[in-house]
């Protein structure tokens, strides 16, 4: 059965097929077409693959549709991921299930996919758009592995080339960064975690987690036990960050060395930040900022990119030197002026000076 319907953005009549699917009950298909011949088309190449399913059905995979999958997918696989991890996953997939969920899995085509990314790189940044396909390609991967699908959709969509994030507080910003969270009257516990972060580079997460065992060597380094990819590292602690942290551990009663009145963790510190960030002055400022500052910082000192490839705990060394080490423009005056008395002893341009 052909359904016709208006389409107010394409202004013109759009032709559904409505069919009794190999289980026996009625759908109306999603696919939309402007011509009724087009339609006919696809509903009888539509019928035959119904009765072909109906038939031989070991020819198919088991049918489901995304927003089915994706409850089980988060209760059987995200689940086992860190609690972060987990609730991220859950909004993506809110939003994958928004577009895609009324519709069959196997009906999900690589066309359907490249179209959602067309439009949705209209609304939001291309990291997110690539996050998302990178989630629904984990999901389509885990259908395959549970027999609902033969082929991955999202296999071979080229995903959005993403800008790394320039942004570098100075140590002048830290120090107005520092002083504004020290006023922050409702968030006593901002201004250490400030710190800790600028000397540690320790991701938002990470830190909020830390507990007083994790504090090792007589304050001399800190665990961190369950890591971005569930890996166990160890950052050294300088003067700074120890102060800090005998600080907390003093006044602290619970066994997190950031919580709130009831000894529990805190899950997150944006909204503090963000107006501590106003009161400072400074403008597109997100958290992942401190941790890009310590890196840069230490690359500027000299750090060896080893060691700091392993304290940001990154599987690759250009993970650390592409996102997260900056090259300031005032430092990068003083680097060029080394240059200077490289040819011969002579500073460069003072032997043509002479001719």
């Amino acid at each position: 059965m052909i359904v016709e319907k208006w389409s107010k953005s394409l202004k013109c009549p759009v032709y559904y097929v409505r069919l009794r699917d190999e289980s026996g009950h009625r759908r109306l298909y999603p696919e939309k077409h402007t011509s009724k011949k087009v339609a006919e088309q696809y509903q009888r190449r539509l019928a035959a693959e119904i009765e072909e399913r109906r038939m031989f059905p070991d020819r198919f995979p088991k049918r489901i549709k995304l927003a089915d999958f994706v409850v089980e997918y988060l209760k059987k696989y995200a689940s086992k991921k860190r609690p972060k991890t987990y609730r991220e996953y859950g909004s993506i997939t809110g939003k994958l299930t928004k577009h895609f969920g009324d519709i069959y899995l196997d009906e999900i085509t690589r066309y359907k996919v490249e179209s959602y990314q067309s439009l949705w790189h209209q609304e939001v940044s291309v990291y997110m758009v690539n996050r998302e396909l990178t989630v629904l390609k984990g999901v389509c991967t885990k259908a395959i592995d549970w027999g609902f699908l033969f082929k991955n959709p999202v296999k071979g969509v080229k995903l959005g080339k993403e800008k790394a994030r320039m942004r570098f507080l100075t140590e002048e910003e830290q120090e107005r960064l520092i002083e504004a969270c020290g006023r922050a009257r409702k968030a006593l516990y901002l201004k250490d975690i400030v710190v800790l972060d600028l000397h540690t580079g320790l991701r938002k997460e990470e830190l909020l987690l830390l507990k007083r065992e994790d504090v090792l060597v007589d304050g001399k380094k800190l665990k961190v036990e369950d890591g971005k990819g569930g890996y166990r590292r160890y950052v050294p602690l300088n003067d700074t960050a120890r102060a800090v942290i005998e600080s907390v551990l003093v006044n602290g009663r619970s066994e997190y060395l950031f919580h709130d009145g009831k000894g529990e963790p805190f899950k997150d510190v944006k909204k503090s930040f963000i107006r501590a960030a106003e009161r400072a002055g400074l403008k597109d400022v997100v958290f992942k900022d401190l941790r890009r500052a310590f890196a840069t910082m230490c690359a500027l000192r000299g750090v060896k990119p080893k060691a700091l490839q392993n304290w940001m705990g990154h599987e690759s060394i250009t993970t650390t030197m592409k996102y997260y080490v900056i090259s300031p423009e005032d430092h990068e005056q003083e680097e060029i002026k080394r240059l200077d008395g490289m040819s011969g002893g002579v500073p460069m341009g003072a032997t043509a000076a002479k001719k």
